[in-house]
């Protein structure tokens, strides 16, 4: 099993890693143990690659340089997702 599907949140904590949003427990702008393999946000512009929802400034997500690893992330997060009774 990869260190990633294993991953909890921490109790109480509202924060949707699937969306980016909702209220921390903790006084962290992102979740400081989100393993990088479930991290779908471009690191430049905060692009959602799971859900598509952003404003990036490239005029093509899909094939914009900076969401390269980030865009490979997705599938590790839908079977993250399955796996833990979500759903995009």
């Amino acid at each position: 099993m990869a260190k990633w599907e294993a991953f909890q949140q921490c109790p109480g904590c509202g924060f949707d890693i699937f969306s980016g949003e909702g209220v921390r427990s903790c006084s962290w702008g992102d979740c400081p143990y989100l393993p990088e393999e479930l991290d779908v946000f471009c690191p430049y512009c905060r692009f959602n690659f799971f859900t598509m929802e952003g404003n990036p400034p490239c005029e093509d997500e899909m094939t914009c340089e900076h969401g390269v690893e980030p865009r490979s992330h997705v599938a590790n997060l839908r079977r993250f997702a399955v796996e833990h009774g979500a759903s995009d």
